[in-house]
């Protein structure tokens, strides 16, 4: 029996693919036969994943650039020269996205790690989402990333919190909008994945926020689990599922 390749080369568009969930997606929809289009603003780490991906697959059809999100123009050329190189986009994933420096209570937290996280967890998936959806294929797919904080308040991290509850709301808007061109938008909230941000998180807490306190299932997120879903919304077979929130959090939502 042939290999199912369901995202057979469907062009593929991943933001912070250099490490933690973006670069586990772009190994597991390039390994589903996707063209992939990795992104990040670190040169080297994307590059690496890039290469890593031709290492498995000599075949890989993809490019990677470095891309700031909370540049507009930097996030306009990427697109334009994706489209430009394979003839069209297929689907998009928004996984960039970064933890305020400290975690604290809202009275202490200062206005301009504030200012830094909204700018590119919110502003930079504005300014993906402005130029994806120009230039998304009829009928493509749209997965943001979000977090469990952005479906429910968690102590400490105000600014991450507020910015990926705008990362729901900006899905549901897109949803919205791209529905005339059955563009469907979706988003993913994943409890704490063990990738760097997870170890991050437990070091600037002090150990209090850890993905075992924060799931009813043990251990934390695997990133191969959230690439499994995100690719599933990538596909053609979930072309009817547009504006949904998926948590992926072992219950913690429930």
């Amino acid at each position: 029996m042939a290999e199912v390749k369901p995202l057979k080369d469907k062009v593929i568009l991943i933001t912070g693919a250099g490490q933690g969930i973006g670069a586990a997606l772009a190994k597991y929809v390039a390994d589903r036969g996707a063209i992939v289009s990795l992104s990040d603003i670190s040169g080297d780490t994307v590059k690496a994943v890039e290469q890593s991906i031709r290492d498995e697959d000599p075949e890989f059809q993809g490019l990677s650039q470095i891309v700031d999100v909370c540049d507009p123009g930097s996030v306009k050329r990427w697109v334009e020269e994706t489209k430009n190189e394979f003839g069209r986009i297929d689907g998009c994933v928004n996984s960039a996205g970064i933890l305020q420096k400290e975690i604290v209570p809202l009275t202490e937290i200062k206005l301009e790690d504030w200012q830094r996280v909204l700018d590119v967890n919110l502003t930079g998936l504005f300014n993906c989402l402005q130029h994806q959806m120009a230039a998304i294929a009829d009928g493509g797919s749209i997965v943001n990333i979000a977090s469990v904080a952005g479906m429910s308040g968690v102590a400490g991290i105000g600014a991450y919190a507020a910015s990926k509850h705008g990362v729901v709301g900006l899905t549901k808007v897109a949803a919205g909008e791209g529905a005339a061109r059955r563009v469907r938008v979706n988003v993913v909230c994943p409890n704490v994945v063990d990738t760097p941000m997870a170890k991050q998180l437990a070091e600037r807490s002090g150990g209090q926020l850890k993905g075992k306190t924060l799931s009813l299932l043990k251990g934390l997120v695997q990133p191969e689990e959230i690439a499994a879903l995100i690719s599933f919304l990538l596909c053609d077979e979930t072309r009817f599922i547009t504006k949904a929130v998926y948590p992926i959090d072992g219950g913690f939502s429930g």
